[in-house]
């Protein structure tokens, strides 16, 4: 059986440090519940119904005989969390582990408490991972002054006391089937909520006068009876008690025991995400030029773009007509649309005239273009020029039209920095994966600096980037696991191998047929590990909460073994994908949906949830699933992939350039299965700042 050395333990520390670090913590509130032995929150070793805020992120180890458990958990939406797990069979820190069991595990609240009703929620542990933790529950918690009542029914490991028939085998055979506890083909849907028998569990957590202090008591009904068949092990009872202290809003400790001869400890970091610094919080109004609060005597079209290039705003193609000025803006990433909105519309009224009364834009990135936004003159006056205005003025007269226009001529881009570059960018990118039975913990931390070259023919978009590999611990990726004679990804330890190398050198062609129908062409270096060349369409109505696309590419792997891994090794195929978009209106997420053909030539699907937050940053959780398998040493295979990515800008932060941002992903290394080839220019990303979700989540932006 193979060893895994006990570092795991140490570099989930400082990785779970380091993903704090990406969030600030809450303000001092009322007591807050904490997490439980395995990630969810909960008492110590149950969970609870209990939610963190969304955008919440915990990082975390505990231990108990004979297990280390280590963990993220992501609040992705209020009535949902995400935790990636990994369980280590050790009984302390410093033996080596014998095993390890990866798991994802899920909690959705069905119902919130109120007055007179509990908190009910269910979820899953190992929703997809080892079956040895995996298990199932409906939990009910209830506040009572400073106590906080919890109970439940487990499934799986847990309610392997079997206190109780499955009520569920009622509504159909399936659920009243034998279910292992244990084995090597991974836990998944056919799984949850079955088995003959399920157990009951409670607990109660008590917040003490001292500030931060908590004293917890439960009652579970895991039995651990996988540990027993497996080896000698001395199962405790099934009661715990032990306190929790949060000396601070971003630190829980907690220390207790299980029967009369097991203790358990449990360590984790926790903040939000919606506190981290603004991206243009460095902004202010007092670097420009003012609103003028009198009107000019004439119409000058030439003197708005003028003024707006001189503080490097590309507005251009202005003109009047009658009663309304009209111009075209080409908006810069990493910045709100309403504030860019908000200059460009100031030099366009600070050079309109006496008699203009309408002010409009057209919106355009690259060579995509986006509805009219029209508002009036006034509006703009009361609110910039005499404070006597709203943002939510300027809102309910404004109008948005959809255009159907589809001029193809050349687009303007922000000026240049020097030898033709401009948008220079700085990504400091990270991931680590605690999914990996054979090799514990992985990591690797890369930076990646980018810039874009001149157009050709003023249509032609051209990117270039630089991968510097900081440091990793990939070597250990092949210790024991085989390489593949046609990798996809699983030869990640290679490309990491190399200090620098190019990593995306492409062109790039983009046109909106109509505000609402987008398409690009693409060709090149498009990422770390493929060339090729492909294309993307997307219909995204303006009013609409929905939208629709398809992707195409031909792949062409690279050699990681060339001079700046420039190389092709040979292998290609055509891979490609249809895929939906929906925003989840009370939850404020978005659901991305896509289906297709991935680089291992398996057919599949994908389902991503994403969480925007006003500073920019951008908090997702993915699973794909399709009809091939990767297998691991133990005799097991999986057909799924899984993950949490979290990216940060950076441009808040003083003396860091606008346009850096970090990049944090939790998710295996190595797999082949369910893996895409990654677009550089998605179109639904492309068009966020044209859409009516983003403009009214940074409306108040309009007025600074």
């Amino acid at each position: 059986m193979p060893c895994v050395k006990p570092d795991f333990f140490y570099k989930v520390l400082l990785h779970s440090a380091a993903l704090w670090g990406g969030a600030i913590y809450a303000h001092a509130a009322p007591p807050q519940p904490s997490t439980s032995l395995y990630g969810p929150l909960g008492l110590l070793t149950i969970p609870s119904a209990r939610m963190d805020h969304a955008g919440t992120l915990r990082a975390g180890v505990s231990t108990l005989d004979p297990y280390v458990h280590s963990w993220l958990s992501v609040q992705l939406a209020d009535p949902l969390s995400i935790t990636l797990r990994q369980s280590a069979e050790v009984s302390n820190i410093d033996e080596d582990a014998n095993r390890l069991y990866p798991g994802v595990d899920f909690k959705l609240r069905l119902l919130k408490e109120s007055a007179y009703r509990p908190e009910i929620a269910i979820g899953v542990k190992s929703a997809f991972g080892h079956k040895r933790m995996a298990g199932e529950y409906i939990a009910t918690s209830k506040r009572y002054k400073d106590f906080d009542f919890t109970a439940g029914l487990g499934w799986g490991r847990l309610g392997s006391a079997t206190h109780f028939k499955n009520p569920l085998k009622s509504l159909s055979s399936h659920f009243g089937g034998n279910r292992n506890l244990d084995g090597e083909m991974p836990s998944g849907p056919e799984n949850w909520f079955t088995g003959g028998d399920i157990g009951l569990f409670g607990g109660i957590e008590y917040f003490t006068p001292l500030k931060g202090l908590s004293l917890k008591a439960d009652y579970g009904a895991d039995r651990f009876k996988a540990e027993q068949a497996a080896f000698d092990y001395n199962a405790p009872a099934p009661w715990a008690v032990g306190l929790n202290y949060q000396p601070t809003p971003w630190i829980d400790l907690g220390l207790g025991m299980q029967g009369t001869d097991k203790l358990l400890a449990r360590l984790s970091l926790q903040g939000n995400v919606k506190n981290w610094p603004d991206q243009d919080r460095k902004y202010t109004a007092n670097d420009e030029s003012p609103f003028r609060p009198y009107r000019t005597g004439l119409a000058l079209p030439a003197e708005m773009e003028l003024k707006a290039i001189g503080e490097n705003i590309m507005l251009y193609d202005a003109q009047t007509d009658y009663k309304t000025a009209s111009a075209t803006l080409t908006l810069e990433n990493n910045r709100s649309s309403p504030r860019q909105l908000a200059r460009a519309f100031k030099h366009m009224a600070n050079h309109a005239g006496p008699s203009i009364e309408r002010l409009e834009i057209t919106p355009v990135h690259l060579g995509l273009r986006g509805p009219k936004i029209t508002l009036l003159r006034a509006d703009l006056e009361n609110a910039l020029g005499r404070s006597a205005g709203s943002a939510e003025e300027i809102w309910s007269d404004i109008e948005i039209i959809p255009s159907a226009e589809n001029p193809l001529h050349k687009h303007r881009q922000p000026l240049e920095y020097g030898y033709g570059l401009r948008d220079y960018s700085l990504t400091l990118d990270t991931q680590a994966s605690l999914s990996e039975e054979d090799s514990g913990t992985l990591y690797r931390t890369t930076l990646i600096a980018g810039a874009q070259a001149p157009e050709l023919f003023g249509l032609i978009d051209n990117f270039v980037s630089f991968r510097l590999n900081l440091a990793d611990n990939l070597d250990r990726l092949t210790d024991i696991r085989p390489r593949s004679a046609l990798p996809v990804r699983s030869d990640v330890d290679r490309f990491a191998r190399r200090t620098i190398a190019l990593d995306t050198a492409f062109n790039a062609f983009t046109h909106s047929f109509r505000s609402d129908l987008h398409m690009s062409l693409m060709g090149g270096y498009l990422e770390e590990m493929y060339a090729g060349a492909g294309g993307e369409i997307l219909y995204r109505p303006y009013q609409a909460r929905w939208a629709i696309g398809a992707e195409s590419f031909l792949a062409l792997k690279r050699n990681p073994e060339s001079t700046l891994n420039l190389g092709l090794t040979g292998d290609h195929l055509i891979s490609g994908h249809v895929q939906g978009w929906y925003d989840l209106p009370h939850w404020d997420l978005t659901v991305n949906a896509k289906a297709g053909r991935y680089l291992a030539e398996d057919l599949g699907a994908s389902l991503t949830l994403q969480k925007r937050f006003q500073s920019g940053a951008i908090l997702e959780a993915y699973s794909t699933v399709t009809d091939q398998s990767d297998f691991d040493l133990f005799g097991g295979t999986t057909h799924a992939d899984h993950g949490i990515r979290l990216a940060l800008p950076l441009g808040g932060i003083k003396y860091i350039p606008r346009n850096a941002r970090a990049e944090f992903t939790l998710a295996p290394f190595g797999r082949d299965i369910g893996q895409k080839l990654e677009n550089p220019l998605p179109l639904y990303e492309l068009t966020e700042g044209f859409s009516a979700r983003h403009l009214s989540q940074y409306w108040d932006e309009i007025t600074p």
